[in-house]
C-alpha cells in the first residue's frame, strides 16, 4: 500500500500524499509523475506503487493525458511534429503518441495552421515577401509538415527552403 511507505528524511509526506499534492497542480503522465517521485528521494519501489495506485484510481492516464495535451497544442498552433515532440518531453509512448497523432488528418492540420496564421499576421501583411517568409518559419517550426505550409503560403520562399526540420527547441 502506498500510504505506509516510510516518508524520505526530505519530507513528511508519503509519496501518495506527494503525488497527490502535485497532481492536484497539472496532470502528469506515468513517467513524469516517476521521475518527479524519484527526484524528491523516494525508492523507485515506492514510485511504482503509488503510480499504480493512482492508475487504478483513475488519477493518471496517459492516453488521455495524450489526448487532451494534444488538442490542447493543436489549438495553440502547433502542428503533427510539434505535438509529437512535446508529447514525447513528457515522457509518453512514441506508440501512444502515435496512436494519438492518427487522429488528426491534413484538412485539420491545414485548419488549424490557417488560424495560426490568422492570428499572427494580417492577409495584406503575408503579401509582402519578409512578412511571407517569417509565416513560413513560424509554421515550419511548429511543426507543420511543408507541404501543408506550401498550399497556404505557396512555394518556399529563398530563406526559408532548408527549414524542412524544426531546431530542437523551437517549438
Amino acid at each position: 500500500n502506498p500510504q505506509s511507505a516510510i516518508p524520505t528524511p526530505h519530507s513528511s509526506l508519503t509519496p501518495l500524499e506527494y503525488a497527490y499534492r502535485l497532481l492536484a497542480q497539472r496532470a502528469y503522465s506515468e513517467q513524469e509523475l516517476t521521475d518527479r517521485l524519484l527526484a524528491k528521494g523516494f525508492t523507485a519501489a515506492a514510485a511504482a506503487r503509488t503510480v499504480a495506485h493512482l492508475k487504478t484510481q483513475g488519477y493518471l492516464d496517459d492516453t488521455r493525458l495524450a489526448a487532451d495535451q494534444a488538442e490542447r497544442l493543436r489549438t495553440r498552433g502547433f502542428g503533427p511534429e510539434g505535438v509529437r515532440a512535446k508529447l514525447l518531453q513528457k515522457g509518453l509512448s512514441t506508440e501512444m503518441v502515435e496512436q494519438t497523432l492518427e487522429t488528426g488528418g491534413e484538412d485539420q492540420e491545414r485548419e488549424s495552421a490557417r488560424r495560426l496564421l490568422a492570428s499572427r499576421f494580417s492577409a495584406d501583411a503575408l503579401k509582402e515577401p519578409q512578412i511571407r517568409a517569417r509565416a513560413f518559419r513560424l509554421l515550419l517550426r511548429r511543426g507543420y509538415p511543408q507541404e501543408v505550409v506550401e498550399s497556404l503560403l505557396g512555394g518556399a520562399p529563398d530563406d526559408a527552403v532548408h527549414l524542412d526540420e524544426p531546431a530542437p527547441g523551437e517549438f
